[in-house]
């Protein structure tokens, strides 16, 4: 009986995928033609023992995790294996970075953690990253309230969200990033913790929310790996009814919302003001955004799903903003006030390091390989 191991050929090609490789590159490092590990990606035909072990070699994994007949005892596999942390990628099998990048984010991650060493600092988040939620745009608003409460933040307004994440142990990086790439993250399995990785070239405002929207990520991708399987569609395409469906980056974005601007917070501020619905000004607006440290079209979108802004105003503040953001290419209106540290835990390692006798000399080399990929420094 002709056993079907089709199976084989499908693992191939994700984890391929996954690394950004293309057929012919994978096909040299095995030391065999594009055209057979083509046939055997397609399932035409099974790998030999020896091409298995130099597949598994290259790849990177276990045989184990090649022989897996399904996408979930994959996943549950790749997790599991994971020592060194990985790259949060949660709604595209695709999602990939350019090589020079991955390089960088590996450069700064070695170093972070050969500091942490050095220093004999805690290498654990000091809040939970496997958090339970329910899959709807409510849930992702209850899973942000949560994590505030874990932060001891509640319903609180924070000024510096970098040293907020930093208390919290997270590994905030602010760097140089290729035009294209905004944020990006990699979870530490080991650790329970996450390393984010910013752009240097946004404002503030950006650059807050592209760090919730990472934390939102990390916390779908450990709560999938706890249930085995993909929590949210990942077809962007609008289903029979015209409705997108809620995918892991549309949760992800509805978490980083509600986190930055949570609703008591919000509706406390225009209380405490006295602000009535229908006298909100352009001005008035643009004051009380600077708050909660958002761009004023997310702030005024806040406000009128929160009903704290009469309808009949919306639109032509909204023409307002995004007038402003055409002149100046997505500029903030009125500036921004928030005065962000960036890298400052990575920066206090390096200095606390310097004191080390014994990784002193370790520490000047780190320093060199953050000076060489310009990670800010203030």
């Amino acid at each position: 009986m002709k056993i079907n191991l089709g199976f084989i050929g499908k693992n191939i090609r994700k984890l391929r995928r996954q690394r950004s490789w293309t057929m012919a590159k994978l096909a040299a490092k095995v030391g065999m033609s594009e055209v057979p590990l083509g046939r055997i990606e397609r399932g035409v035909n099974a790998p030999s023992a020896s091409v298995i072990y130099r597949l598994s070699k290259e790849l990177g994994v276990s045989v184990d995790m090649l022989f897996a007949e399904d996408n979930q005892n994959l996943r549950s596999l790749q997790y599991e294996k994971a020592r060194n942390p990985f790259l949060v990628a949660i709604d595209k099998e695709h999602e990939a970075l350019p090589a020079k990048t991955r390089i960088m984010a590996q450069d700064i991650i070695d170093a972070f953690c050969a500091l942490e060493d050095i220093c004999k600092a805690q290498k654990r988040a000091n809040i939970p990253l496997v958090i339970p939620f329910d899959l709807t745009i409510r849930g992702m608003e209850a899973l942000s309230e949560k994590v505030r409460y874990f932060a001891g933040i509640e319903h609180g307004v924070v000024f510096d969200y970098f040293e907020l994440f930093e208390t919290l142990g997270f590994r905030v990086i602010v760097a140089p990033m290729p035009k294209g790439i905004e944020s990006f993250s990699y979870y530490d399995p080991l650790n329970q913790n996450a390393f984010f990785f910013l752009t240097a070239r946004q404002n503030p405002e950006r650059q807050l929310f592209c760090l919730a929207y990472e934390l939102g990520k990390v916390l779908i991708l450990t709560h999938s790996i706890q249930q085995g399987v993909e929590l949210f569609q990942t077809d962007a395409a609008s289903d029979s009814s015209g409705e997108k469906p809620f995918t892991a980056h549309r949760a992800a974005r509805r978490f980083a919302a509600t986190f930055l601007m949570p609703a008591k917070a919000v509706s406390d501020t225009v209380r405490q003001l006295g602000i009535q619905k229908k006298y909100w000004s352009y001005e008035l607006l643009l004051r009380i955004k600077h708050r909660f440290g958002v761009s004023a079209e997310a702030f005024l979108y806040r406000l009128n799903e929160l009903d704290l802004i009469d309808p009949s105003l919306v639109q032509s503040l909204k023409a307002k903003i995004h007038k402003y953001y055409g002149k100046t290419n997505f500029g903030e209106p009125d500036l921004s006030r928030r005065l962000l540290t960036p890298n400052g835990r990575l920066w206090d390692l390096v200095l606390t390091g310097k004191e080390s006798k014994e990784g002193r000399e370790e520490v000047f080399k780190i320093e060199k390989v953050l000076k060489k990929w310009k990670v800010v420094r203030k």
